[in-house]
């Protein structure tokens, strides 16, 4: 892997790392109504990084991500809960985003829906019981949501890396 490119890669686990801490102390209006329930800030580096890299190092980017943020966060809980929604999430993203007919805000819908997936899937586990599984569609809601916004982001921020985007784009 070039110096660069991996260079590059550990700026995007920083700035993960940075907006899943400053996540923690945004006010989240879906609290109240969808315990649980989070704006999303990571999944702007993730979708940049599939966008810009491609499926294999922003499975990287994400692993780092993964295990560093459940180091803060704390119980080893957040790690699981992590794993199940940041990986199909990365999962149904980059599928998705292999289909023409999808804007980068409707892969990052399907990736917000795919996290809510996975997460509530990963509680069924833990609590033996799958019934967890129907707090998904109130989930849902908040998935349209926090995935537009994190779809608009990621296309802002996507389109002004122009020349950078461009020369990693052949280091593929």
């Amino acid at each position: 892997m070039k110096t660069k490119k991996m260079v590059f890669l550990g700026l995007m686990v920083g700035y993960s790392l940075i907006l899943y801490i400053l996540e923690t102390y945004i006010p989240n209006p879906f609290i109240v109504f969808f315990p649980g329930a989070k704006l999303g800030l990571t999944n702007i580096v993730t979708l940049v990084s599939l966008l810009i890299f491609g499926f294999k190092e922003t499975f990287i980017i994400v692993t780092v991500r993964v295990i560093l943020s459940s180091i803060f966060a704390g119980p080893i809980s957040y790690l699981l809960f992590s794993v199940g929604g940041a990986y199909l999430s990365l999962i149904l993203m980059y599928l998705v985003s292999r289909v023409k007919r999808f804007s980068t805000v409707g892969v990052s819908i399907v990736g917000a829906i795919g996290h809510n997936i996975g997460q509530l899937l990963v509680a069924s586990v833990l609590v033996e019981n799958l019934l967890m599984i129907t707090y998904l569609p109130f989930m849902l809601v908040t998935s349209l949501v926090t995935g537009f916004f994190v779809g608009l982001v990621s296309q802002f921020c996507y389109s002004k890396m122009g020349r950078l985007t461009d020369s990693f784009i052949n280091m593929r």
